[in-house]
């Protein structure tokens, strides 16, 4: 398996390439999809075809059972042909034949999305309830998913005391786990560990299903009738893939090569989540260093192939680790780094907004808490300390503003240490912090910053173009130019959710500028939010009525201009 690209989405993307048609009013044009994700496909086309971006086109293909509308997000056109980058306008829905299971979860949780993901297998109905991006209960139409047969199955209750409260249930209407309550049976405590052992149970039984289709209906919740639990995505998904007893869903996983290398992954939003592993899966992830082979790590962890194979595709799943048909050197990277749980701060919300702040105010060095002299061991460890202590995943508990703030402050942290962590980069880096002490502004340099990653940015480097508009932002954050670039480099990036606080911040900066209220107004519609949506298209028109982008927006959320 060669090692896979490193993302910056919330959700995978999957290589494949299948024939589809677009539907342009009354024209229809064949197009190949060559790659897709929940949200979007990236399609190509040697025929010609007149879009732009911004536009809306409906796209079908049997093999994804896709028939949805998609808004055009970017268009490049290449000797061959044309691409097209194409995000879904409809909920995000598919079958577990085309999408992994993890995947979906995590691209859920980091979007921090708010709904019911639906699963229908045949008779079986299971849902999901998620509240920004953190999964907070389950329930499913199986009788065997039911409270009482749980507690009964797990021996905390006699079948007595099953029949005596299911008697009562019809009585009375109340739940079978109040009425064990009010028996004597359980007590209040023993209620909440068995509701969420319980979810945990439904939600872990999925990961069996091979051919399931799904739907995330997404808004608010029924508050009365949902019992909040908080669960770690990342601990679900490693221990349903470790006991899975279909392999569909990880086939892939469990058939790669024993000379397969096996190395950690170089994004800590991967590396650092909240999961509980085992003494067994320590010792095998001890091994694992980007140079023994999947064969290797098994044979020293002294694990049985079918057992080594599992715990490899639950890492793989969550992402922590990486498999490649080459040496991946791990630049420092450690199991211990992986398996050292980070100590909970104390007035962790204080933290968070003072890091909020440093990451508008003070440069890489400061924020890493580091000196210029500083040697690449010494910069790594101070980056993996703050990477743990501020990452998204580890901190589900925290309301959506707060976790918001989390994956701002994480992407700052990680544009620092890309930059401060590569020789040419930070020489590059310094030279405007030894400029700025003599002649040259901090002005002038941000407009020397902004031009930089303007051109990385019509080039369609966008990870390039968000760490150096990044810098200009920072150099100078009253001109709403760097902050409305910095977003749509983010969009094309699909980070949705840091791109709406920093084109609020260019919105701020210039409220009358009609092309941030629509780039916004777009970015609503990616988000979910038709109404804000419409409110920023209605305001654009107001203050530029030939505002066409505005205009079709407008069209595209069905109302009228």
């Amino acid at each position: 398996m060669k090692k896979e690209k490193k993302e910056n989405r919330c959700f995978r993307r999957y290589t494949k390439k299948y024939a589809a048609r677009i539907f342009k009013g009354k024209e229809i044009h064949p197009v190949d999809i060559l790659d897709y994700s929940l949200d979007g496909i990236g399609v190509f086309t040697k025929n010609p075809l007149h879009v732009n971006q911004g536009d809306i086109l409906m796209i079908e293909n049997n093999e994804l059972s896709l028939r949805a509308d998609f808004k055009v997000e970017w268009l490049s056109i290449t000797g061959s042909g044309l691409r097209i980058g194409l995000h879904k306008l409809e909920p995000l829905k598919g079958s577990l034949k085309n999408y992994r299971l993890s995947d979906i979860f995590i691209g859920i949780q980091r979007s921090l999305k708010t709904g019911i993901l639906k699963i229908k297998s045949g008779s079986i109905r299971k849902r999901i309830y998620i509240r920004s991006g953190d999964m907070i209960f389950a329930d499913s139409n199986q009788d065997e998913d039911r409270l009482g047969e749980f507690l009964l199955r797990e021996g905390k209750i006699s079948q007595e005391s099953f029949d005596r409260s299911s008697e009562l249930i019809i009585k009375t209407g109340k739940r079978q786990g109040a009425i064990l309550v009010e028996l004597g049976v359980i007590t209040p405590k023993e209620l909440f560990w068995a509701v969420k052992r319980q979810a945990e149970e439904i939600i872990l039984s999925i990961f069996d299903f091979s051919d399931a289709d799904f739907e995330f209906q997404e808004g608010s919740l029924p508050t009365e009738e949902v019992i909040t639990l908080k669960m770690s995505a990342g601990n679900l998904i490693y221990n349903g893939t470790k006991r899975l007893t279909c392999i569909e869903q990880a086939r892939d996983f469990l058939n790669l090569q024993p000379e397969t290398v096996l190395g950690f992954s170089e994004d800590p939003l991967n590396l650092f989540q909240d999961i509980s592993f085992d003494e067994e899966d320590k010792r095998f992830i001890s091994f694992i260093d980007g140079r023994r082979t999947l064969q290797d790590v098994i044979s020293l962890a002294g694990l049985d192939d079918s057992t080594g194979r599992r715990t490899l595709a639950a890492l793989l799943s969550t992402s922590v680790v990486e498999a490649s048909e080459g040496e991946a050197p791990q630049k420092g990277i450690t199991p211990e780094d992986v398996l050292q749980q980070p100590e909970m701060p104390p007035g962790l919300i204080e933290r968070i907004e003072e890091m909020c702040s440093k990451c508008q105010t003070v440069d890489y060095y400061a924020l890493l808490d580091v000196d210029g002299s500083v040697t690449d061991a010494k910069l790594r460890w101070a980056f993996y300390r703050l990477a743990k202590e501020f990452h998204p995943d580890r901190h589900f508990y925290l309301d959506k503003d707060m976790k918001v703030k989390l994956h701002q402050i994480f992407s700052c942290l990680t544009n620092a240490y890309s930059v401060l962590s590569s020789t040419e980069k930070r020489r590059e880096y310094d030279k405007p912090l030894s400029v700025e002490q003599t002649s040259v502004s901090r002005a002038e340099l941000a407009r020397s910053k902004f031009d930089e990653g303007y051109t990385a940015y019509e080039k369609e480097l966008f990870a390039d173009a968000v760490r150096i508009f990044s810098e200009a932002a920072q150099l100078d954050d009253s001109v709403a130019r760097y902050q409305y670039y910095y977003g749509l480099a983010l969009i094309r990036l699909d980070r949705l959710k840091e791109a709406e606080l920093i084109m609020t911040k260019a919105q701020r900066l210039e409220p009358e500028n009609d092309e941030i209220l629509t780039a916004l107004g777009y970015l609503y519609v990616s988000l979910g939010f038709p109404l804000r949506a419409q409110w920023n298209f209605r305001k654009a028109l107001e203050l530029n009525p030939t505002n066409e982008r505005a205009k079709n927006g407008l069209l595209a959320s069905n109302q009228e201009p």
